[in-house]
């Protein structure tokens, strides 16, 4: 089987209507001061009608963002389809709204350095790759920002066990430019290198991460272990990213990102609204329950709407809040 190639396009531009509704402005003259990059991209202000850029992160971890489109009544998927992506799909009055949230997904893309994976999203696509679809966000991420053409490709796995070594991500061409590494624990180390067939890896720790080549190198995926026996150690690994320069992350896990917020760890969660209503049980964060007492508070940093079916919200996380 020959190696694969990157699919890209042009996406709808007509499509792009997001009307600002409200901006917090001492929040985006906060980020201006000091940003993790110094441009805009023209194509965010352009079709989200508002400059968009992140703060600078600290010296412990990225900064970490998450995109996700829920329905009205909050929930990820349908429950006789769970494929994520019909909750904005399928919104039969507002087919448009769909094609927003996908270019925001897009937008994000651009902006990150990393794009953190589950190993179950994997599982349930089979020909995910995410890079930057879209043609002009592709050009400006290189050209405005001067970032290489793809953020890299970050899969995070407790124990290895869920991962699909013989999926479309590790069989990408090698001129596409496409970096994959992985991230897991001990347990997980092992049974990657005892299972991983014809794939060629090697194994970092936080000590040696620095060594890892993530600007090339296709030859290997770069396995980064922290923690102990099955579990990772989130901050361990976030902190090494960082130290290679990956300022901007975004988390395209439902289940991950909800760990990155239990830990305190996810800094803006991008929530698009469809005005559909699916009812069910697929719901972010289900497994990570918070407490009446103890739990995450968000702050809008921007609403925008797409007629009357699609709400896209930009959200500051806020932790450690008591009655």
């Amino acid at each position: 089987m020959g190696k694969a190639k990157l699919d890209f396009f042009e996406m709808s531009k007509p499509a792009l209507r997001i009307e600002p509704l409200f901006a917090n402005e001492e929040f985006l003259e906060e980020i201006r001061r000091d940003p993790a990059y110094p441009e805009s991209l023209p194509s965010a202000e352009k079709y989200y009608k508002m400059p968009v850029n992140f703060p600078r992160p600290s010296d412990s971890k990225p900064y970490i963002v998450s995109s996700i489109v829920l329905s009205a009544d909050g929930k990820m998927a349908f429950a006789d389809n769970p494929e994520g992506p019909l909750i904005a799909g399928n919104n039969f009055l507002d087919r448009d709204g769909g094609t927003c949230d996908f270019w925001v997904l897009n937008m994000l893309r651009a902006y990150s350095d990393g794009i953190l994976i589950g190993a179950n999203t994997l599982r349930n696509e089979p020909l995910v790759t995410c890079q930057v679809m879209d043609i002009d966000l592709n050009r400006e991420r290189r050209e405005v920002l001067g970032k290489k053409q793809h953020p890299v490709q970050i899969i995070v796995s407790l124990d290895g066990t869920d991962i699909p070594f013989d999926h479309r991500i590790f069989n990408v061409d090698e001129g596409e430019g496409l970096k994959v590494m992985i991230a897991t624990s001990p347990s997980g180390w092992d049974y990657i290198k005892a299972n991983c067939g014809e794939l060629k890896v090697e194994k970092y720790d936080k000590e040696t991460f620095s060594e890892a080549n993530l600007n090339g190198d296709f030859e290997q995926v770069p396995v980064l272990v922290t923690g102990k026996d099955k579990e990772p150690e989130m901050l361990d690994m976030l902190r090494c990213l960082r130290e290679k320069e990956l300022l901007v992350l975004c988390s395209e896990s439902p289940t991950y990102t909800a760990a990155l917020m239990a830990k305190g760890c996810l800094d803006e969660y991008f929530i698009d609204y469809s005005l559909v209503y699916a009812g069910g049980a697929f719901t972010p964060g289900k497994i990570f329950p918070q407490g009446a007492q103890d739990h995450a508070h968000g702050e809008f940093i921007s609403v925008g709407i797409h007629d009357k079916n699609f709400l896209f919200t930009r959200q500051k996380l806020v932790y450690g809040i008591k009655e």
